[in-house]
């Protein structure tokens, strides 16, 4: 098995575990990129409803590249309040901060903060983000855009 095998191996995980919560702070996703012709998809379970009253959450994102085609995470927009998928491009959330990018390691990794601070008494929102990534010429990666819904705090 070559070393990039069994980094990829380490890394995988069921979908359950993609969204676990590691005890009531964090949610760490694995994201796969593969390769279909010459467009590059990234998959990975990153959506996530965050309990009323539940404070912030971290999101840890592992990106495991199969494509042999370089791809890092390149930035990420965010809007609160919002069901547009993808949002618009940017950093337009209160509630998403803190976003961080460690590119020059193996796997690759990325991650923000879900403040989750909206009003609970308006009801639950809808936070649309979507990491953008770039990859070496000769293909093009799609963007990767769930929702997490925010609980809030009363």
């Amino acid at each position: 098995m070559t070393q990039d095998e069994t980094l990829t191996a380490a890394h995988q995980r069921s979908a359950e575990e993609e969204d676990k919560l590691d005890g009531d702070n964090a949610v760490n996703v694995t994201l796969t990129a593969t390769l279909n012709g010459s467009v590059i998809t990234i998959t990975g379970s990153g959506g996530a409803t965050l309990p009323k009253d539940s404070g912030a959450t971290q999101f840890n994102f592992t990106l495991i590249d199969n494509t042999g085609f370089n791809v890092k995470f390149a930035s990420l927009d965010a809007a609160d309040n919002s069901t547009a998928c993808p949002p618009p491009s940017g950093e337009n959330s209160q509630q998403i901060t803190g976003v961080n990018i460690h590119n020059n390691q193996t796997p690759k990794m990325a991650g923000f903060t879900d403040n989750n601070s909206n009003n609970a008494a308006n009801g639950p929102m809808s936070v649309t983000y979507a990491w953008n990534f770039t990859c070496n010429p000769g293909a093009t990666v799609n963007q990767y855009d769930p929702v997490i819904t925010n609980g809030g705090k009363t």
